[in-house]
């Protein structure tokens, strides 16, 4: 049973907000679009992994959760996917990762070998699946809750492997998952079908959502360097003009009523939680205060404070319909 999907990042929508608006020219757009293709990269082989393990239908009571963030002894954790058994609990790290791989032993290296040649020397999934097996087996210590873990390493995509002087029956590709779990010993069994169920509640109530707002910090920018504008969801030019109550883009036409709320979308990635009625002209290329004041009148805003010192907090509602995330 599926105790908790996998939801699109926050990190993937706001890099798409951000370079939206940042100029192709400016010194760090190559850098956060690296980062936002990457980030769709890895998701899109996390969701290759949630598809394959779909085929396995256990006989015994279990519990799959996608996409945890945990806090232990002062340390955060993110575990793409466990899986609770009566036996077992399995951690899974997925990678996406294109080209050749070479794994080598002492010390423990992922090369990655690109359709050129050139050779990368990547992070080990391997150290960061330890790292995250000691702070998850303190986690269930703290309640007292025995039971071995294991490991997998998941490659999404079909590359090819060599692997030298090391043990590899903990690295798989997504579809070979389902096989090797159906031939597991599941003996003896240290948790029952209301532990397991209790266990993954627990779990999926102590994840906490990881917020990476506003990217401004993160990518060390300002309002300045971006483009205002209201995007069009027709041609996504930042060229609409508020007329006769909607939206009507200068470039192809397009009408619609409410698409400032992709723009308060896209403040909430790039800004954070607040506005004024000044930022948000400014940010929407609306000189008008009145018309403004109207547009912020909506589900996912509260006002607090009065003239000069209101401010409008923005809902996380906003980020539950990104927009089209093609770059």
């Amino acid at each position: 049973m599926i105790y908790k999907t996998r939801a699109l990042p926050k990190l993937i929508i706001g890099q798409h907000a951000l370079l939206k608006r940042l100029p192709m020219t400016h010194e760090k757009y190559e850098k956060i679009h690296s980062d936002f293709y990457n980030g769709k990269a890895g998701f899109g082989g996390e969701k290759e992994f949630d598809y394959y393990l779909r085929e396995f239908i256990p006989p015994y009571p279990h519990a799959i959760l996608h996409d945890l963030y945990l806090k232990q002894d002062q340390s955060y954790f993110q575990m793409d996917s466990i899986l609770i058994t009566p036996s077992v609990i399995i951690l899974f790290e997925i990678k996406n990762i294109a080209g050749k791989l070479h794994i080598k032993q002492n010390p423990t290296q992922f090369i990655r070998e690109s359709a050129t040649g050139q050779r990368t020397v990547l992070k080990s999934p391997l150290a960061e699946l330890e790292r995250k097996k000691h702070f998850f087996t303190r986690w269930l210590q703290q309640r007292n809750i025995e039971i071995p873990l294991m490991e997998y390493v998941v490659f999404a995509y079909r590359n090819e492997l060599t692997i030298e002087n090391l043990a590899a029956s903990n690295i798989a590709f997504s579809y070979e998952i389902p096989n090797k779990l159906r031939i597991l010993n599941m003996q003896p069994d240290f948790l029952t079908p209301e532990q397991i169920h209790r266990l993954a509640n627990e779990l999926k109530n102590a994840h906490r959502e990881y917020e990476p707002f506003p990217l401004t910090e993160k990518y060390d920018l300002t309002t300045k360097e971006l483009t205002s504008g209201i995007a069009c969801p027709n041609c996504n030019r930042l060229s609409m003009r508020w007329q006769s109550r909607k939206w009507r883009c200068l470039t192809c036409n397009h009408q619609d009523p409410i698409a400032h709320l992709a723009a308060l979308q896209d403040w909430y990635c790039i800004e954070g939680a607040q506005l004024t009625n000044r930022q948000f002209r400014h940010f929407s290329n609306t000189p008008s205060r009145h018309i403004v004041k109207r547009l912020l009148a909506n589900p996912f805003t509260q006002l607090s404070g009065k003239k000069r010192y209101a401010v409008y907090h923005l809902s996380p509602e906003l980020l539950n319909n990104p927009t089209n995330l093609s770059l």
